[in-house]
C-alpha cells in the first residue's frame, strides 16, 4: 500500500474545514475534485474513512487513526522540501490579490515561500480584482492573482491561468425568484467583472432587476443569498448545497480565470515568488 502526500493533504484539510464545500475553498479546488481524492484514497486504504450526509461526515475509528497520521505525514513532507529549497534570494515583493484567493489559495502558499525564501520580505494586499489590476498597471505591486473573465479581451497574452470557474445565477433552495418580473440582485458592488455583464444579458432577455444589497465579502453575499434575499451570480465553488440555479433566463454567462499576471519589470525576488506560485497553485486548476 503506498499513500500519496496531496491525497493525505485533502483529507487534513477536509477534516480542518469541517466540511466538502469549505475544503475545497480553502484547497483552491472544486468539491468534486475534493470527494474524488477521497474516494480514491478510502479505495487505496481498503477502508472507510468518512461516513457521509450530505455535505457534512463523521470520521470512522479509521479515519481517526489515519488522521493523526497525516497531520505528521504532511507536515514533515513540507518541512523536508522547504528545507531542501531554502533559497539565497533576498529582497522585498508586493503582491496583491483578491478576497477568494486570500482566503483560500493564498494563506498556506505564502507560508511555505517565507519559510523557503526567508530574506525576501513579502507584503500582501487584499482588495477586488479590478482594484488589484489597477494596482499593477500602476506600479504599486510586482504581482497580481486576480479573477478575470475567461474571454479573449479580457485575458492578455502573457497572464498565467491556474483555475477556471463557471459563473451562474443562483438562489437560496427555498426561494423561488424565476418569475419575478423584478428581480432582485445581490451584488458584489459596481466594480465586480461579472455584473455588466449580468446587466447587458438580463436586459437582452427582456429582464428587470434592481439591487437590493451590496456587499464587496463573499460570505456576505452568500449568507444573503441563502437568506433569500434574492439572486447572486457566483462561481461554482462559491454555490452550496443551500442554493439553486435561478431559472427565469438562459443568460449565457462566460466563465472567468484566475490569472497570475506580473509586472513588466522584476527582479529576483519577483521571479521567485512567480515560480513558487505557479508551482503549488498549478494543481488547483479545474
Amino acid at each position: 500500500m503506498r499513500l500519496d502526500i496531496e491525497s493525505l493533504r485533502v483529507f487534513r484539510e477536509l477534516v480542518a474545514a469541517d466540511g466538502f464545500t469549505a475544503a475545497a475553498q480553502r484547497l483552491g479546488v472544486t468539491q468534486s475534485a475534493v470527494s474524488h481524492k477521497i474516494r480514491r484514497l478510502e479505495e487505496r486504504i481498503g477502508v472507510a474513512l468518512l461516513r457521509r450526509a450530505g455535505q457534512q461526515f463523521v470520521l470512522t475509528t479509521d479515519g481517526r487513526e489515519l488522521l493523526a497520521h497525516a497531520v505528521e505525514i504532511v507536515a514533515a513532507h513540507d518541512a523536508a522540501v522547504d528545507a531542501l529549497q531554502r533559497s539565497a534570494v533576498a529582497g522585498k515583493v508586493r503582491l496583491g490579490c483578491n478576497e477568494e484567493v486570500a482566503a483560500t489559495a493564498l494563506t498556506e502558499v505564502a507560508e511555505r515561500f517565507g519559510r523557503t525564501h526567508p530574506d525576501v520580505s513579502l507584503a500582501i494586499r487584499v482588495h477586488d480584482s479590478a482594484f488589484v489590476a489597477e494596482w499593477l498597471d500602476a506600479g504599486e505591486i510586482d504581482v497580481a492573482l486576480i479573477q478575470v473573465l475567461d474571454t479573449p479581451g479580457a485575458l492578455r497574452h502573457d497572464d498565467e491561468v491556474w483555475r477556471r470557474d463557471e459563473l451562474f445565477v443562483v438562489q437560496a433552495a427555498h426561494a423561488d425568484f424565476d418569475t419575478h418580473c423584478d428581480v432582485p440582485l445581490i451584488s458584489f458592488g459596481e466594480r465586480c467583472l461579472y455584473e455588466p455583464f449580468f446587466g447587458s444579458a438580463m436586459h437582452a432577455a427582456g429582464r428587470a432587476y434592481h439591487q437590493v444589497m451590496e456587499c464587496p465579502s463573499i460570505q456576505g453575499v452568500q449568507s444573503a443569498v441563502t437568506a433569500g434575499l434574492g439572486v447572486a451570480v457566483l462561481n461554482t465553488p462559491n454555490i452550496t448545497d443551500d442554493m439553486r440555479l435561478w431559472c427565469g433566463a438562459d443568460l449565457g454567462l462566460p466563465s472567468v480565470a484566475f490569472v497570475l499576471r506580473q509586472a513588466a519589470e522584476s527582479g529576483n525576488a519577483v521571479d521567485a515568488l512567480c515560480s513558487h506560485l505557479t508551482s503549488a497553485l498549478a494543481g488547483t486548476c479545474s
